[in-house]
């Protein structure tokens, strides 16, 4: 299914989404996401939805191989903190786009904090949680810590 989801269509998801919970009472939103999912939570603190904050786990910060734009392009639209969690031995994602991702955030000082958990792969939370207890638990607390700040 995910070949068949345009960014354009994420949006409009994330849109009537945060309608939903506005709609409900909610106040902070916030999205997460993993690969895929962390690179469209990033990208929708740039679409305009009024979230709280913005989490991805191991998305992939830069042009995508079907050309679209990742997060580092709108870097300057961001208008919700941002948290990256990364694995440094991430063979798909080159420490060279997270340290990219970093300084365009930097550079346009949207508040964020970019995390690169040395020697842990893609998917350490998720699919290899156990394997890498340690930085899995470390990644919780900071998304803990970071929905607390921004709430």
């Amino acid at each position: 299914h995910a070949q068949q989801t345009t960014a354009a269509g994420i949006q409009r998801d994330v849109a009537a989404a945060v309608t939903h919970l506005r709609g409900t009472g909610s106040k902070a939103i916030f999205t997460v996401g993993f690969c895929f999912g962390g690179r469209h939570s990033w990208l929708a603190a740039a679409g305009g939805h009024g979230l709280a904050g913005a989490i991805g786990f191991y998305g992939r910060p830069n042009v995508g191989a079907d050309g679209a734009p990742g997060p580092i392009q709108p870097a300057g639209e961001m208008a919700a903190p941002i948290l990256g969690l990364m694995g440094g031995d991430d063979a798909g994602i080159p420490q060279d786009d997270v340290d990219a991702w970093d300084e365009a955030l930097d550079e346009t000082e949207v508040e964020h904090e970019i995390v690169v958990y040395p020697g842990a792969p893609h998917s350490f939370f998720d699919r290899k949680y156990e394997d890498f207890a340690d930085a899995s638990t470390d990644a919780w607390n900071r998304v803990l810590a970071f929905v607390e700040r921004y709430a």
